[in-house]
């Protein structure tokens, strides 16, 4: 979908002012229609393309975030049970939005809708932004006739699976923040601080204490190498993840090595577990077939892992196994999330036992979760006060020692 800068005149309809500026848009009309919507009567509206305006339309990352998208959802589906038609709530949404990423984005939903294609055709052009489940889902409510219901069901699934990302993303950030402080702090105390025992030490003729000048050594070593140590670092940087995304069998490892790791390795398991869970509770409460239900869940999962699980899943289940089997005795399952889908399968009722393991992770992940921050809190207080022990002898031996050569 083509999206033009258009330069436009306008008189704000709360004061009369006039008021110039640039809105982008994929015809005049729809301009016309966004200024309208944020209290502006356009007087003119002129086209306005140059290489800055297309600079700025490119984008590496995604632009949907998850929080934007469930927004934008929650809306759709409130303004079809409202008895708006599709083409027309997309329009109002995309008219709506401030955000010009997004905007473009959403335009381009509408005019894919407004010239005939399908919802789930129109989230597709955008594989970056909208989830293979998320089209999935659209599709079979497009099929059965229940679009709005379907956006309910797919917001929830979001909604929960945003929380528990976020929860684990809390927990694995609190590592992270304490050795950030005290590598700060270690670093300022060996660049800042020690040097300045040198210059005394040396006019009085002593000897640093052992500690202190493996301190200092380091510091002066940073000090004299960090452009080096800072390129270093980036080249690093490039290089893995140049290998991580070129070779296969680097991305299993880091995987495998995730799922080992102590502490951890439960917060990766929970994760791809849950999702599992709640990916196929939801395709299949909407008759969504097991083969397409594993394919749409292994385009979830990331792990590496988890992702040959899931294929070896696909797998039994085509040579007329349980999938269940897949699962048992693997390392990287569990003996609840096993025996449910086992009991699911031989009842024939799996999708209502995935939807039910699902509530059961979504419950547990809270207890989990916070059992996880308990474990990691003593252990990261220990470090970090070792460390502080270890920098003030560091700081104090040699003004110790001073004092004894003064007295």
């Amino acid at each position: 979908m083509i999206i033009y800068d258009y330069k436009y005149k306008a008189k704000r309809m709360k004061d009369s002012k006039i008021v110039k500026g640039i809105a982008e848009g994929p015809s005049k009309a729809i301009v016309d229609q966004f200024l309208f919507e944020n209290g502006l009567r356009a007087i003119e509206i002129d086209r306005h393309d140059s290489i800055i305006a297309r600079l700025n339309r490119i984008t590496l990352n995604k632009v949907l975030k998850e929080t934007d998208l469930i927004f934008y959802l929650k809306q759709l589906s409130s303004l079809l049970r409202s008895g708006v038609k599709l083409n027309e709530a997309c329009e109002i949404l995309a008219t709506q939005q401030t955000n010009k990423n997004v905007r473009r984005i959403l335009y381009g939903v509408y005019y894919s809708v407004n010239s005939g294609q399908t919802l789930s055709d129109a989230f597709s052009e955008f594989p970056r932004e909208f989830p293979r489940i998320l089209i999935a889902m659209i599709a079979v409510g497009e099929k059965v006739g229940d679009l709005d219901e379907v956006l309910d069901e797919i917001v929830e699934y979001f909604e929960k699976q945003y929380r528990l990302k976020s929860s684990i993303k809390s927990t694995m950030m609190l590592p992270i923040i304490y050795m950030g402080v005290a590598l700060g702090v270690a670093v300022f105390l060996m660049v800042g601080v020690l040097p300045q025992f040198e210059g005394m030490y040396d006019s009085l003729g002593g000897e640093l204490p052992t500690m202190t000048l493996l301190f200092m050594n380091t510091g002066n070593f940073l000090r004299a190498n960090i452009l080096y140590i800072l390129g270093g670092l980036i080249l690093f940087i490039i290089a893995m993840r140049y290998l991580i995304k070129k070779f296969y069998k680097i991305q299993y490892a880091l995987s495998y090595i995730a799922i080992r790791m102590p502490i951890f390795g439960e917060v990766v398991k929970l994760n791809n577990l849950s999702r599992i869970a709640s990916t196929l509770a939801q395709m299949m409460k909407n008759h969504v077939p097991l083969q397409d239900s594993l394919k749409t869940t292994w385009n979830t999962i990331d792990n590496k892992v988890y992702k040959e699980i899931l294929i070896d899943a696909q797998k039994k289940v085509t040579g007329g196994e349980f999938m269940s089997t897949a699962f048992e005795h693997h390392f990287a399952s569990e003996i609840v999330f096993n025996r449910m889908m086992s009991v699911g399968e031989r009842s024939g009722e799996l999708g209502q036992m995935m939807g039910n393991l699902a509530d059961f992770y979504d419950e547990d992940s809270e207890i989990k979760v916070e059992r996880m921050k308990k474990a990691l809190e003593p252990l990261l207080l220990i470090f970090i006060y070792a460390m502080i022990v270890v920098m003030i002898l560091a700081v104090m031996l040699p003004s110790l020692a001073l004092s004894d050569q003064i007295g």
